[in-house]
């Protein structure tokens, strides 16, 4: 690869300032930008040389030779400061700074780790109980005693059997550790659902944060990670991804790849895959939530996916409605994807289980998963014109559209076809939740 583009703001707050300049040679490991607030370090992910440096990112031209060690974080005996210095954040969400969010103490509280996967596609974290299951729980084990929890629970999908079992095993003799077994429905895997469907059976208010429930839930990859930091004194330089879609001239390609050098650029990873084939977009993330990216965005601490989806259909400026979910694609996304196809988008609705943030078009779902029927948001996109219907909706929602739709000879298409499709995953229609 000839250069690695590591974006200066790969968490929750503040960007990291550069402690390097252009021309300094540094080391794999090396630091590189720390922030004055809120935020995380950021860590050279190959030896190399610093060429560029701009308000956004540092770009290393790496060595064509790498030496495989790495420059290692201090040996403070402070764990939560081990944390801090390695720049972990979460790897599953937003990208919190783990050591601001494990700084908050729970005494005789509940420590979830989601282990769910909640996307479609995604394997990583699966990939990675499979190959460290022992090392995720040392890294549980940190991170309990750093909050005081009293327990803990492992949120993972049933359905992930091999996994299940390697858990199992890993847990026998921790006493505080067990196992959540989760339907596989979308989105199983959102913190507060994962809160709903433990043993605490609390639904939390869509402004509440976890610890309203005297909990944390943090991902099982930045336990990893967390393990990494306190035994290895390993800063954050890789991130684990799932690569899908049509990449070998053909449908129904994954694969995961762990340990990606942080700021390595899609393109690069794409180039493994001499004979993909077109494709209609690149999304980074998974096929509910993620974003469309280029093959010149890097991997940063929070990228979870690179999928290449199917070539969009073009229905030639037929009325579609957009029926808009709190635990999937936003309306901007949603029309991105209607143009895409062509598509007239003559609507937006919202779930109307959806809490809408209006400054920033998010929203959060008041009981994630638990549809409270669809009939009056798709008559309502009807009456606006709407010939067929683009949804984002989860497993239970679109079975509630499903239920109307087809009655009121309206097409229905779903944000994540074209990813499921590329995938030869089931697209989502009439589904159980054991076929998710």
């Amino acid at each position: 690869m000839e250069k690695i583009v590591l974006p200066l703001k790969q968490s929750v707050g503040t960007k990291a300032d550069p402690i390097v300049s252009e021309g300094d040679v540094v080391k794999r490991g090396q630091l590189i930008a720390q922030p004055s607030g809120l935020g995380v370090n950021l860590h050279a992910s190959l030896d190399g040389t610093i060429s560029e440096i701009t308000d956004d990112a540092i770009t290393i031209i790496p060595n064509s030779e790498q030496s495989g060690d790495y420059v290692r974080i201090s040996d403070t005996e402070d764990n939560l400061e081990a944390i801090k210095e390695a720049g972990i954040v979460g790897c599953g969400g937003a990208g919190f700074p783990a050591y601001a969010k494990y700084g908050t103490k729970i005494p005789d509280g509940h420590l979830f780790i989601n282990a769910a996967e909640c996307e479609p596609i995604l394997g990583h974290n699966i990939s990675r109980i499979i190959t460290d299951a022992e090392k995720i729980i040392r890294g549980i084990e940190y991170v309990k005693e750093i909050v005081g929890a009293k327990d803990v629970q492992i949120a993972i999908k049933h359905k992930h059997t091999n996994a299940v079992a390697l858990l199992e095993e890993a847990i026998r003799g921790h006493k505080d550790i067990s196992l959540e077994l989760m339907k596989n429905r979308y989105p199983e895997g959102e913190e507060r659902a994962i809160i709903r469907d433990s043993n605490l059976h609390k639904l939390l208010k869509t402004t509440d944060l976890p610890y309203a429930a005297n909990a944390i839930v943090t991902n099982v990859e930045t336990v990893f990670r967390v393990a990494e930091a306190i035994e290895d004194r390993k800063p954050v330089m890789t991130k684990d991804i799932t690569v899908g879609g049509r990449l070998n001239g053909d449908n129904e390609t994954v694969v995961v790849r762990k340990d990606v050098p942080l700021g390595m650029l899609v393109k690069d990873i794409l180039a493994a895959y001499p004979d993909m084939a077109d494709y209609g977009e690149l999304i980074m993330g998974g096929p509910f939530t993620g974003k469309r990216t280029s093959l010149d965005s890097p991997i940063t601490k929070v990228s979870g996916g690179i999928i290449a989806t199917i070539p969009f259909p073009n229905v030639k400026g037929q009325k579609v409605g957009l029926l808009a979910c709190a635990c999937s694609a936003t309306p901007t996304r949603m029309k991105e994807i209607a143009e895409s196809m062509g598509a007239d988008a003559v609507g937006v609705e919202w779930c109307k289980n959806a809490v809408v943030n209006e400054k920033t078009g998010t929203a959060k779902c008041l009981n994630p998963g638990i549809c409270p029927g669809q009939a009056a948001t798709v008559l309502k996109l009807k009456a606006k014109g709407a010939e067929a219907l683009l949804i984002g909706n989860c497993t239970d929602c679109t079975n509630t559209v499903m239920g109307i739709a087809p009655k009121m000879d309206m097409p229905v298409y779903h944000v994540t076809d074209f990813a499921r499709r590329a995938t030869g995953e089931r697209i989502m229609r009439h589904m159980l939740p054991e076929n998710d």
